[in-house]
């Protein structure tokens, strides 16, 4: 009986391990950073000051690899609110940017243009305020 008590044991182990070693991995992979290497244009599209540069920073501790720097201006100060533009045709990419973020605005807008290398497109709008950043 005690051989079977050890087997039952020794079998018990092994289990064990085999769900830490798995629970481990998978606990690994759902903790990577939404951003997943996402290519990121940040834009301030309100004129605050200093604002693109805040957002790409943000944005690089969530994982995302923004591509123009600190930032830059967007071609108007017009813009009321925060959107995200999906720039590549993936528009997933451009969803884990708006859940980061806080906001649902996405739109799609692909560019051809073979200099462009962003992904996803920011305009940080005069509601940056009301951004909930997760």
């Amino acid at each position: 009986m005690k051989e079977f008590e050890r087997l039952g044991l020794l079998i018990a182990c092994y289990v064990t391990m085999g769900c830490l070693v798995g629970g481990c991995e998978q606990s690994v992979r759902e903790e990577e950073s939404p951003g997943m290497r996402t290519k990121v244009e940040v834009l301030n599209g309100c004129a605050e000051p200093g604002l693109a540069r805040k957002f790409s920073r943000i944005l690089r501790a969530k994982g995302f690899d923004v591509v123009n720097g600190d930032g830059a201006n967007a071609e108007n100060f017009g813009f009321l609110e925060t959107i995200v533009v999906d720039r590549c045709g993936d528009a997933e990419k451009a969803i884990r940017v708006a859940k980061v973020l806080g906001t649902k605005n996405t739109i799609q807008q692909v560019r051809e243009a073979p200099y462009h290398v962003e992904e996803v497109t920011v305009v940080i709008g005069r509601d940056f305020k009301e951004l909930s950043v997760k």
